[in-house]
């Protein structure tokens, strides 16, 4: 299995490392580590990563400003909030800017491994006295799509019709229409535009 690629985002530079060293220690994949916002956006931009930790409280940033800018900028990035503070509100807030894992520094070090592995694999981690908050914000089953239907919807993306695409792929125009309605099936929208919407969320189409 790889390792999973990770992000840290603390203004104390030792706390940083310390929690660097522990990942690394345990099969995490840590690429970069920063310590001022100017830093972390530039070099998360250059890189791979599969979850970015950051540190609520920083010198020279505003409240959840950094949640915002990743959740809006970088979609496919898994983002877990760290911090010493900890509050239902909190939490929540966190939650509904697309957070989707949360420790609490007080916490024992084996838990940050566990929300790394569950939100790497699509899932929402928090302390087990916030879980009743999880039901509103849950995150749906993945979608999972055949090479065909990927094929189709970057097809339609590009605005060929129904008899073009089949005409392309050397299938049958009814073949082409099943694959459409299972992407809608699948995806849970009703249209095209919710298709290629959600298409482009997945990173299905650029």
């Amino acid at each position: 299995m790889a390792k999973i690629k990770v992000g840290i985002f603390d203004d104390h530079a030792f706390s940083a490392k310390g929690l660097a060293y522990f990942l690394s220690c345990n099969e995490v994949n840590v690429t970069i580590i920063c310590t001022s916002k100017s830093e972390l956006i530039e070099k998360v931009a250059a890189a791979d990563l599969d979850v970015l930790i950051l540190d609520i409280s920083a010198p020279d940033v505003a409240g959840l400003e950094l949640f915002e800018y990743f959740y809006t900028n970088h979609t496919k990035l898994k983002i877990v909030a760290l911090s010493s503070l900890s509050s239902v509100m909190l939490v929540e807030n966190l939650l509904i800017l697309g957070v989707k894992g949360f420790v609490n520094k007080k916490q024992k070090e084996e838990d940050i491994l566990e929300c790394l592995k569950i939100t790497n694999n699509g899932g929402i981690y928090i302390p087990k006295e916030y879980h009743f908050l999880t039901s509103k914000y849950r995150v749906p089953a993945p979608v999972v799509l055949s090479e065909r239907e990927i094929e189709i919807i970057k097809l339609i993306a590009q605005e060929l019709t129904s008899q073009e695409i089949a005409d392309r792929l050397f299938i049958s125009y009814f073949t082409v229409e099943n694959h459409r309605k299972n992407i809608f099936r699948k995806m849970g929208v009703k249209n095209l535009a919710g298709m290629i919407m959600a298409a482009t969320r997945m990173g299905y189409i650029g």
